[in-house]
């Protein structure tokens, strides 16, 4: 019997994601450093609401750049822990697991509205994101920069991402 790597660390990964009780029990704080450690990804510290409110009210280019840096750390680290095997995954695949980490850490209802792996692009909404929670956010780039950074992952090249609508309730985001 020929065993399929690739599919059961994809499960694997799912499954652990799917489960934010399960990600949580992949969570610890490092004995060394105090900070918060994610399954291998070390030094994350968790910020107050101010440092977030600030970001989502100050300069579009820097938060999307700390949204991607947050993103690549956090998913990048999620890709090599889990090896070879659920690097290669096609990137629709990769994005699921993707949309999964983004919930389970607090990113936000992520939903996948459209991905067209050959021309390149991804329309993704989101509810409940870190800028919908603030009233007088002037921009969504926080968030645009963290999905970007997954889209980028997922397929393996370079891409960049801009919001496509902002309500309320909702925000789309076009990443190519």
């Amino acid at each position: 019997m020929v065993l399929d790597m690739e599919s059961e660390f994809y499960k694997l990964a799912h499954g652990i994601l799917s489960k934010p009780k399960d990600l949580y029990k992949l969570t610890a704080i490092g004995p060394k450093s105090g900070r918060l450690n994610i399954m291998g990804a070390d030094g994350y510290v968790v910020v107050g609401s101010s440092v977030l409110r600030s970001i989502s009210k100050g300069s579009e280019q820097k938060a999307y750049e700390i949204g991607r840096s947050c993103g690549e750390e956090a998913f990048g680290n999620l890709i090599k822990e889990f090896d070879e095997e659920v690097f290669d995954l096609h990137p629709k695949k990769l994005m699921e697991l993707g949309t999964l980490l983004m919930r389970s850490l607090g990113w936000g209802e992520v939903e996948i509205i459209s991905l067209d792996p050959r021309e390149g692009t991804v329309l993704i909404r989101a509810k409940r994101t870190v800028e919908l929670k603030y009233k007088n956010a002037k921009h969504h780039m926080l968030t645009c920069g963290f999905i970007t950074s997954v889209v980028a992952l997922s397929f393996k090249k370079e891409m960049h991402g801009t919001v496509r609508e902002a309500g309320a309730t909702s925000a789309t985001f076009y990443i190519s």
